[in-house]
């Protein structure tokens, strides 16, 4: 079966494959841990992504008497700021923090395993669905 043509799978194909090259890209951080004025990467966020591909996503009023989701705090939309990534930086200028990278990793591997997760029961869902249940 040739699911890219589902828009669900399509996501978490393009997840997944952001995903792997995040982990690549956490493991050059380590590796490169003792390397002199190093400072260490990420990727942008996934959200940056799908934005980009689909343009923010915003919730539509379809009845007059709903509530617009930012006039109902206090006024002001979410902050969109980051903080700083870099908190000790080594006396040769390697700004590489083992722990935090090693978090990092971490959950980038714990995403991975929820987005294989989804993908797996959605093809079991669409296989039951055909009578070829599992």
């Amino acid at each position: 079966m040739d699911f890219s043509s589902i828009g669900l799978f399509r996501l978490v194909s393009q997840r997944l494959d952001w995903l792997t090259r995040r982990q690549d890209v956490l493991a050059q951080n380590i590796a490169n841990a003792d390397t002199p004025s190093y400072r260490p990467r990420d990727l942008r966020p996934f959200a940056a992504h799908l934005d980009a591909a689909t343009g923010p996503v915003t919730p539509a009023a379809t009845h007059p008497g709903h509530i617009d989701p930012v006039a109902a705090g206090n006024g002001a939309a979410p902050s969109s700021e980051r903080q700083n990534d870099v908190y000790e930086t080594a006396p040769t200028g390697n700004a590489v923090v083992l722990e935090q990278q090693m978090v990092r990793v971490s959950e980038t591997a714990m995403q991975h395993q929820l987005a294989l997760n989804l993908y797996r029961k959605h093809v079991g869902m669409i296989r039951l669905a055909l009578g070829r249940g599992r």
